[in-house]
């Protein structure tokens, strides 16, 4: 639809004709049923939303249009003015189209702008229409009062059955009429209008007609009209400028149609085939029970609506906290009702315009909806400008800043340029509407639009607000207020030496810093009593001066030494050095905000109160609305289904384990098997229970600091009787007709999946896939998912699982794997072989967390592997193993109790993952010793992306999220690596190996492996120089524009800040969180951080990979991974 109303020479009312044809039937519009509500005004609750399709929407266009132009005394006629003064409606987007049809210029105005400021306006534009809300026809009538040029007053979203509309109405006909003017409601224009043929799309003229006129204040408050013309607003309607999705959206629209904000939601509706909803009051009373009922996709919002939904959070903890909740409950609670009840819960995206918001404001909508809100930065004047501070192309067609000496921003400025921004853009307006002297004004020599915003530049088209040129301030409820004049008025108040008044768009107050007179500090001490006197003279002298609330800072510092050239803060004339005056006092005046916002926090009360006086899963809930802030979890809800992730599970862990004295791991926690209700019976049997499960305390101890090879024995976890008779099983099969794999949705688990079921489709065999889930189907679908993203990849797995795959819900880490008996005992019965990929993968986690899942759940699969017959494992652990361990120590295919007989237990980072790791490995040692149970052993590095597969890459290691950064922010250092003694680039290796060529080598070289016990290390030895360097010269030289710094230090604190500044989205992706790891160039290697030659031998026998060895990381590996963050949406 939008592809046919862009094509080139069509008009404006063309390519609205083209847009509300396409999707005809589906709603478009959706506004609040008056017609049971004989009252004004709509309560919470009072009526339902209708809604009007595009088609019937274009119909009442046409309508109007034909009463307009051809049934109506004295028709218009293309090029009149049509002024419109309302709030938003269908009623009045029918008729600014109508507008568009017949070739009008339509003049939206202010609905709640005083006559003084309205009066000007028509006696401007002399619009020959105007167009009045029932509402408002007061307003119309007095600034309507003695203009010749008016023919026509329509009166629109009248309600006969209102007394008080039938009053206004019969006024303006007793007052307009005598004058000529024929008064019309819309409705009787829409009945005479469909009795006539529509009249044909207004194509005359050119399209560099007039076609609409928006007035705004700008700076000084002195409305100016910005013109647009048809061709701006063709390539408005027609791009995708202001678009943030392309699905279909719906949102609803509370904002003025004589704002381009307000037209930004039924945009995004009409381009996107979704439905805009308007608000019942323009007074937003009725907000909230609007959006609970239209339970918008899309969020248009302002900062003062931010504002109102936070206040509204706030009142809601208020509550509940007085109903008995503790303050982490409350919260939690506040925070879920919000986004489902009163945002409805299905928000998926969304903007903020008019202002950028503050950065709390900014968490509280993240942390509440977990949904990126674009910033969207625009120009009544240029249209769409940034988003998220990347500049929209198009329409900007090009940017420069130029530099504000008299702030002290300069283009030259470091780490970035700062200056004020001047654009050009498709859809940048002619001028002002009869103010030409104003027009020359804002506009340079080489055409260049001068918006009056300073910014910082931290990359090609990337922009970071800090000022308003001419020190004019936009507050984030939209305010603009002059900083110099205000200072200015100030200056003048009683006990004021100096003012520096200070505020930023994320805010929406101002605040200053004082330097009081001699004689008020010597009249009244530098304390309590001075504050009170100087803030009383500042509401004083606002006051005599009339200024506006927002207007009054609401707080200031005192500082008694003065402003002065000599200290930095004056200029030579006397004037106020700006970023000199920022840079001095900033972080006080932030830390004053944010003790503030901070100051409506309360206390949390204990949950520990009474614990063992409830049942557990009254506890639990509570614990589970604190930590994940669900106001009313219920016991069949799972963690992960909530919100919860590995460390919002270890919060909780450590909570439970604080209550109740019991030990309940992570990995309980988040088995998508385990529903809360589950959970609290656990936690009530551990509580309870006599019989224990062998935990990382019972096996080496409480408080111990190192782990210990010798403690680590399998009469630990598994019963006496089962490891005596193990010596005397049978063996099973050396070719496996079934194999059973755990992990099979992990990231190398998938595709040892695959791999194993070509092996056994050969032979009729079967996989059983072990996943974690509610239930079989469950589980099976949690792996059917991993193969979507590539359609050759998810027939592949669909032909080869069909009647080879089982797929069981089970989990490692419970008895039995959490199966049932029956299946427990046929596993040990037919199972051949055990590939065990399954692990919590956690580099942040301790130990004891980890011991469950990657410990006692290999116990657990030994112990299958030994109950009815001798199973072989292949068992997937880490090069991370080898860390503590010197290189010439330690031995590829040795035993692990004699390599690393003893592990410290530490916060180092991974720590617990590879000591978890190696504990399966000491465990597999003994399984072997005590009656020859098969062992391969794979310890791997990072494994890379598939080098075929489309959207087969792990988006949370490491090398991912460096090399998406590293793309994203456009920023590289000299080198990863130290430098050479001669201070050259240093040849270097980096470490990794595709998972297709592992998959391939760990089922090859796990298949033939029928007895005895080996090692792998499972790492890439080449000394080949392909470093994290080439990576960066291999994306340079494939176009992509990386800067490379020489300083470290610096590239790491611009990588960082361009980071931080990063969407949301593409934020939580990027390396930020492992940045620690980059902090210093570190030592190259050259080759495997480990001994490969075991793996490297075996690998070349048995001709493994297109080239029959380890492969080399390649250029067009690294080229998939672009391709594939692209098609994830994480790079453009």
């Amino acid at each position: 639809m939008l592809a046919a109303a862009a094509l080139p020479g069509l008009r404006l009312a063309e390519i609205l004709d083209t847009l509300m044809r396409g999707y005809s039937e589906r709603p478009l519009l959706g506004f609040r049923s008056r017609t049971d509500h004989p009252t004004s005004q709509i309560t919470a609750g009072g009526a339902h939303f209708d809604t009007v399709t595009r088609q019937q929407f274009w119909v009442h266009v046409q309508a109007v249009s034909a009463a307009l132009s051809i049934a109506v005394a004295e028709p218009v006629a293309p090029g009149e003015f049509m002024a419109i003064i309302g709030f938003s409606s269908p009623d009045y987007l029918t008729l600014d189209m109508a507008c568009a049809y017949l070739g009008l210029v339509s003049v939206p105005l202010q609905h709640n702008a005083p006559a003084t400021t309205l009066a000007p306006i028509i006696a401007e534009t002399a619009p020959t229409v105007l167009a009045a809300s029932a509402d408002y026809l007061d307003l119309a009538l007095h600034v309507a009062s003695g203009h010749d040029a008016l023919r026509h007053l329509v009166v629109f979203d009248y309600q006969p059955g209102l007394p008080r509309h039938r009053q206004a109405l019969e006024q303006a006909r007793r007052q307009l009429s005598p004058r000529g003017v024929h008064v019309h409601t819309l409705d009787t224009l829409l009945a005479d209008g469909a009795t006539h043929t529509p009249p044909p799309l207004y194509t005359d003229g050119t399209p560099d007609r007039l076609a609409m006129i928006l007035y705004t204040s700008g700076s000084t408050g002195t409305p100016k009209g910005a013109m647009f013309t048809e061709d701006m607003l063709c390539r408005i309607w027609s791009s995708r400028g202001f678009a943030i999705t392309d699905d279909p959206v719906i949102n609803l629209n509370f904002m003025p149609l004589n704002h381009l904000g307000g037209r930004m939601p039924i945009l995004s509706a009409i381009q996107s085939g979704g439905t805009s909803y308007f608000v019942a009051e323009p007074d937003l009373s009725t907000l909230f029970d609007d959006l609970a009922q239209v339970r918008p996709t899309e969020l248009a919002l302002v900062p003062r609506i931010v504002d109102m939904l936070y206040q509204h959070y706030l009142t809601t903890v208020d509550r509940l906290r007085a109903d008995g909740l503790d303050a982490g409950a409350a919260h939690a609670a506040a925070t879920v009702d919000l986004r489902d009840t009163v945002l409805g819960g299905r928000v998926v995206s969304g903007f903020i315009a008019t202002a950028p918001l503050a950065p709390e404001m900014r968490d509280f909508l993240h942390d509440t909806l977990d949904v990126h809100i674009v910033d969207s930065y625009g120009l009544t004047e240029a249209g769409p400008v940034a988003r998220d501070g990347h500049l929209v192309r198009p329409p900007i067609v090009d940017y420069k800043l130029v530099d504000v000496p008299e702030l002290g921003y300069y283009t030259t400025d470091q780490p970035h340029p700062r200056g004020e921004l001047l654009i050009k853009s498709t859809i940048l307006f002619p001028g002002y509407y009869q103010r030409p002297d104003v027009t020359a004004t804002v506009f340079d020599a080489d055409g260049f639009y001068r918006t009056g915003d300073v910014m910082a530049e931290i990359a090609p088209d990337h922009l970071v607000y800090l000022d308003r040129r001419n020190n004019v301030l936009k507050l984030s409820q939209g305010e603009f207020v002059a900083i110099a004049h205000l200072e200015a008025v100030y200056s003048a108040a009683p006990g004021v030496r100096q003012i520096f008044v200070y505020g930023n768009s994320e805010r929406p107050n101002l605040l200053a810093v004082v330097v009081p007179t001699d004689e008020a500090l010597q009249r009244y001490g530098n304390g309590e009593t001075l504050r009170t006197q100087l803030h009383r003279a500042l509401q004083d002298t606002a006051k005599a001066t009339q200024l506006q609330s927002y207007e009054i800072p609401t707080d200031f510092l005192i500082e008694t030494t003065p402003f002065t050239a000599a200290n930095g803060l004056l200029s030579g004339v006397g004037k106020l050095l700006r970023p000199n005056l920022k840079a001095h006092y900033a972080a006080r005046l932030e830390t004053l905000y944010t003790d503030h916002a901070a100051a409506q926090a309360e206390h949390l009360q204990s949950l520990r109160q009474g614990v063992h006086d409830r049942p557990v899963i009254d506890t639990l809930l509570a614990a589970v609305r604190i930590i994940l802030g669900v106001p009313d979890p219920t016991p069949d809800a799972h963690f992960t289904d909530l919100g919860g992730d590995s460390l919002s599970a270890l919060t909780l862990s450590t909570l439970l384990t604080d209550l109740f004295g019991t030990d309940i791991s992570v990995g309980t926690i988040i088995n998508p098997a385990t529903n809360l209700a589950t959970l609290a019976q656990h936690l009530d049997q551990l509580r309870t229970s006599t019989a224990t499960r062998p935990t990382a305390a019972t096996v080496i101890g409480a408080d111990t600091a190192a782990l210990h090879a010798a403690d680590l024995t399998l009469e630990k976890f598994i019963d006496r009787t089962t490891l005596d008779a193990a010596a005397d099983l049978p063996r099973a099969a050396d070719q496996p007709h079934t194999v059973l794999i755990t992990g099979a949705n992990g990231w190398l688990g998938r595709f040892l999946t695959l791999d194993w079921l070509e092996r056994l489709a050969e032979r009729g065999g079967t996989l059983i896939a072990l996943v974690r889930g509610r239930d079989h189907e469950h589980a099976r679908a949690r792996l059917t998912q991993v193969y979507a993203t590539d359609p050759e990849l998810q027939d592949r797995f669909t032909a080869l699982a069909d009647g080879h795959l089982e797929v069981l819900a089970g989990d490692i880490s419970e008895p039995n794997l959490g199966l049932d008996e029956t299946t427990w005992n046929r596993l040990a019965h037919t199972v051949d072989r055990i590939v065990h990929p399954a692990a919590l993968v956690n580099h942040v986690l301790p130990y004891r967390q980890l011991f469950e899942p990657n410990v006692l759940g290999t116990a657990e699969l030994i112990r299958l592997a030994l109950t009815h017959r001798i199973a072989a494992i292949d068992y997937l652990s880490t090069i991370a193993v080898a860390v503590t361990v010197a290189p010439e120590r330690f031995l590829e295919d040795g035993d692990i109790r004699a390599v690393s007989p003893t592990r410290p237990l530490n916060d180092d980072y991974a720590n617990g993952y590879a000591n978890s790791k190696w504990a399966g490995e000491v465990l597999l040692r003994e399984g072997h010793d005590l009656c020859g149970l098969p062992v391969a052993v794979f310890r791997s590095d990072l494994i890379l992306a598939h080098s075929r597969y489309r959207g087969q890459l792990n988006l949370p290691d490491m090398f991912t999220r460096l090399l998406f950064s590293v793309l994203a922010t456009h920023t590289a250092p000299h080198s990863f690596y130290l430098s050479d003694p001669d201070g050259s680039r240093a040849r270097a290796h980096y470490d990794g190996l595709p998972v297709d060529f592992v998959a391939d080598a760990i089922t090859t070289l796990g298949a033939t492996h029928t007895a005895g016990y080996t090692s792998f290390d499972v790492m890439n030895p080449h000394d080949d120089g392909v470093s994290l360097d080439v990576f960066v010269d291999w994306l340079i030289d494939a176009g992509h524009p990386i800067q490379r710094i020489t300083d470290h230090t610096e590239w790491l604190h611009r990588f960082e800040t361009a980071l931080r500044q990063l969407p949301d989205a593409q934020r939580q992706q990027s390396v930020l969180p492992l940045l620690h790891a980059f902090a210093k160039p570190e030592p190259p290697l050259r080759g495997a951080a480990a001994p490969t030659g075991v793996f490297h031998t075996a690998v070349r026998a048995a001709h493994i990979g297109a080239e029959h060895d380890i492969p080399h990381i390649t250029a067009a590996l690294i080229t998939k991974y672009i391709d594939d963050l692209r098609q994830l949406e994480l790079l453009p």
